[in-house]
C-alpha cells in the first residue's frame, strides 16, 4: 500500500463526464421520438378499427329504401330439352259399332243355273253349257265384279272362270266357266260385285 499513489479526479474531468452522460440522455431521447415510415404505418393500422368505430358513430340515421326500378327486358328463350321418356299405355276403348258390309250384291249359282241363295239378286239362269247370266236388283255398270268356281255347298270345282257386264242389261252379269283345258263346261260358282 505504501507503493501506491491516490489518485484524486480533477473538477474538469469530472465536468467533461456529467456533459458526455447528458448528451447521451439526449440522443436516446430524441431517437424514441423518431418514427420510422414502417412504424407510422404499422401505428395507423392498429388504430384502424377505433377510427372506423368513430367514424360510424359520427354517421347519421339511415335513411328510407328507395322505389323499386322498373322490370328488365325478357331474356332470349333457352334451347328446347331433350324429349321425355314415352308414357303407358292407355287402356283400351269401348269397341265400335258394326261396320257394313264389303258388298250387298252376291250370288251363290249351282251347275245348273239354279240360284242357291244371294243377297240383292233377282235372277239366275244358264243359257248355254258353261254361260250364266245373273240379274240384280240394281244397275251394276260402274262396279267391280268378282267370281270364284265352287260350291254351293261342299263341294269343290276344278277349272277357270271369268265373269263380265251383261250386253244391253245394266243390272247384269255373265258368268262363263271352263274346265282345265278351256273348255265350256257347267260348273257351280260364287259371284259378288262391289259399286
Amino acid at each position: 500500500m505504501g507503493g501506491f499513489k491516490r489518485l484524486v479526479p480533477s473538477f474538469a474531468v469530472v465536468s467533461t463526464g456529467a456533459a458526455l452522460v447528458v448528451a447521451l440522455g439526449v440522443t436516446s431521447l430524441a431517437a424514441g421520438s423518431v418514427r420510422t415510415p414502417q412504424a407510422t404505418a404499422s401505428s395507423e393500422r392498429e388504430a384502424g378499427p377505433t377510427a372506423t368505430a368513430s367514424e360510424s358513430q359520427q354517421r347519421g340515421p339511415r335513411g328510407p329504401r328507395g322505389p323499386r326500378g322498373p322490370r328488365g327486358p325478357r331474356g332470349p328463350a333457352g334451347p328446347t330439352g331433350p324429349a321425355g321418356a314415352a308414357g303407358a299405355a292407355g287402356a283400351a276403348g269401348p269397341a265400335g259399332p258394326a261396320g257394313a258390309a264389303a258388298t250387298s250384291l252376291w250370288a251363290v249359282v249351282d251347275a245348273t243355273g239354279t240360284l242357291v241363295r244371294n243377297k240383292g239378286v233377282t235372277s239366275a239362269q244358264k243359257n248355254a253349257t258353261g254361260d250364266y247370266q245373273v240379274i240384280f236388283s240394281q244397275d251394276v255398270t260402274t262396279c267391280a265384279y268378282q267370281a270364284t268356281l265352287g260350291g254351293p255347298t261342299t263341294g269343290v270345282f276344278v277349272g277357270q272362270i271369268t265373269v263380265g257386264q251383261r250386253a244391253a242389261i245394266p243390272a247384269g252379269v255373265r258368268v262363263l266357266t271352263r274346265d282345265s283345258a278351256g273348255t265350256a263346261n257347267d260348273g257351280p260358282f260364287f259371284v259378288s260385285v262391289f259399286c
